[in-house]
């Protein structure tokens, strides 16, 4: 099919012309359809007649009190049901990613974590495509007063303990309870185990006296 053929198609509004015609096709009334629609019978006509204008075709023939498909109707309608089970399809594959996009995940770390934690943030939602995040960053005290709140989902404190190992230099709590918290915990602990996350820089080597978090899930 040329170009000039499949323009005629593009025309704005004709996939709600179509639903309309599949509607009243399938209920051979306009006034049946409008009510399946939620739209004014009005609106109905003018868009089976917009329709028609742009295919250039007659799609209907009164018959008695309904409405009876000619064979350019007869011709549309199966391709009417395709296109509305393409879209099905569509929804079907979209749905999961709305619901993913709808959740945030929301980290809480201690200032000397900033940048470890935006790190792990952002890693988290390359792998998880459409999910928002936040970090907030504050001291101690505030963010034990928010675990104990549940407030967030992941909580990254730094350890301060003496000789230790810089791959066990953070401890990661979250709340009970929610789905995304304890994944994203897990993704935290393992990724803080890898050397990507262990530069050795020797800070890691001067800590001080530990300062754990209490009311949690886990801590690794």
């Amino acid at each position: 099919m040329s170009r000039a053929k499949v323009r005629r198609y593009f025309r704005h509004g004709l996939f709600p012309q179509l639903i309309v015609f599949e509607a009243v096709a399938r209920l051979g009334s306009v006034t049946r359809a409008a009510g399946e629609l939620h739209l004014a019978q009005p609106t109905v006509s003018i868009q089976l007649k917009k329709l028609a204008e742009a295919l250039d075709v007659r799609l209907f023939e009164p018959d008695g009190r309904r409405l009876k498909l000619t064979p350019a109707g007869e011709a549309l309608l199966p391709v009417c049901s395709e296109l509305i089970g393409l879209f099905d399809r569509v929804e079907e594959r979209l749905a999961p990613l709305r619901r993913m996009g709808a959740e945030v995940l929301r980290l809480a770390a201690e200032p000397e974590a900033r940048a470890v934690a935006s790190r792990l943030v952002a890693e988290f939602c390359a792998r998880h495509p459409g999910l928002q995040a936040s970090v907030h960053i504050a001291e101690r005290p505030e963010l034990l007063a928010r675990l104990a709140a549940a407030k967030d989902d992941v909580y990254l404190f730094e350890l301060e303990i003496d000789g230790l190992p810089a791959g066990r230099r953070w401890t990661v709590a979250q709340p009970k309870g929610r789905v995304l918290a304890k994944s994203a915990a897990l993704f935290v602990r393992e990724a803080l185990t890898t050397e990507a996350y262990n530069p050795g820089d020797g800070k890691a080597n001067q800590p001080k006296e530990p300062r754990g978090a209490a009311g949690t899930d886990g801590a690794g």
